[in-house]
């Protein structure tokens, strides 16, 4: 960054939000601003790591095709701009198809931690009003004790459910993107609960210029560097900075959907190349700790 008081002086929101954004303040999308807009050379866009060593890649444009399916896929479920889409899912290609598909059809993405238990779910899940919540087959089981639980899409799905992947590959291809305005949230994040019951907070989607700009100057994510950002999508650093921010800048993004611990992230850290790591305090000072 420049000096700080000079930077925090000369700052104009108007030309930050017109630097960082394809649409304007007035006409915005979040898949398009994530994603649509970085499509069409074959721009890497997600590495995912799993526990066993598997690695795959996924380009921008392979994911603005299956984000338009799975609008489509939302959509048939009733999703309408400003409904809330829940998400309860480990760091998989999935969650992040999932995210960028609700963010097209112009509603609001919230994440559901996957080491909640039903109570936790059950509260977050009324109080957003969730249309449709998005799991995986070892997250499941706890929808069932869920009253009132919206309509679930399950990644290998029970027989008889809705089977994200059986859906993804029945929905037809193409879906515009629905413009919202910049005060619109496409965000509904929780408090933690740690001081009474959890309490819903929408982001909208001028906060994506304020994430562009954290990225640059409190990460320093450059262009040529491997990122990786240790934190769960599931709570806000990882959902802004793992997901929203990168993406908005036209960066690849990590996801390792495995336990945290200091060997397995040396592991990823080395086999993938990262030359740019954020994460929790705790995190890092396991890893210094380990040498």
């Amino acid at each position: 960054m420049r000096d700080y008081a000079e930077a925090v002086r000369a700052f104009d929101h108007a030309q930050a939000a017109a630097a960082a954004l394809h649409g304007e303040l007035t006409a915005l999308n979040a898949c398009v601003e994530c994603c649509d807009r970085h499509a069409g050379a074959g721009k890497l866009a997600l590495v995912c790591e799993d526990r066993d060593g598997n690695s795959a890649h996924y380009s921008f444009d392979q994911l603005k095709t299956q984000a338009a399916r799975f609008a489509n896929v939302l959509r048939a479920q009733g999703v309408q701009p400003g409904d809330r889409v829940a998400g309860l899912m480990p760091r998989t290609a999935e969650l992040l198809v999932t995210i960028l598909a609700t963010w097209r059809l112009g509603a609001v993405y919230q994440p559901l931690f996957t080491a909640f238990g039903p109570k936790a779910i059950e509260h977050r899940l009324e109080q957003s009003g969730a249309r449709v919540v998005v799991t995986d087959a070892p997250n499941r089981a706890k929808l069932d004790d869920v009253h009132g639980c919206p309509t679930i899409i399950t990644v290998k799905a029970r027989e008889g459910e809705l089977d994200f992947q059986q859906c993804l590959d029945a929905a037809a291809d193409g879906c515009e993107p629905v413009m919202r305005c910049g005060d619109d949230p496409f965000l509904l994040m929780f408090t933690s609960g740690t001081t009474g019951p959890a309490k819903p907070l929408e982001v909208p989607l001028r906060a994506i210029v304020a994430f562009q700009g954290y990225m640059r100057d409190a990460i320093d994510l450059r262009p040529d560097d491997h990122f990786w950002n240790l934190a769960d999508p599931g709570w806000a650093y990882g959902l802004y900075y793992a997901v929203t921010g990168p993406l908005a800048l036209g960066h690849a993004t990590t996801f390792y959907d495995g336990p945290f611990s200091v060997d397995s992230c040396a592991r990823v850290i080395d086999k993938l190349g990262i030359t740019n790591l954020a994460g929790s305090p705790t995190a890092y000072r396991l890893l210094i700790a380990a040498g």
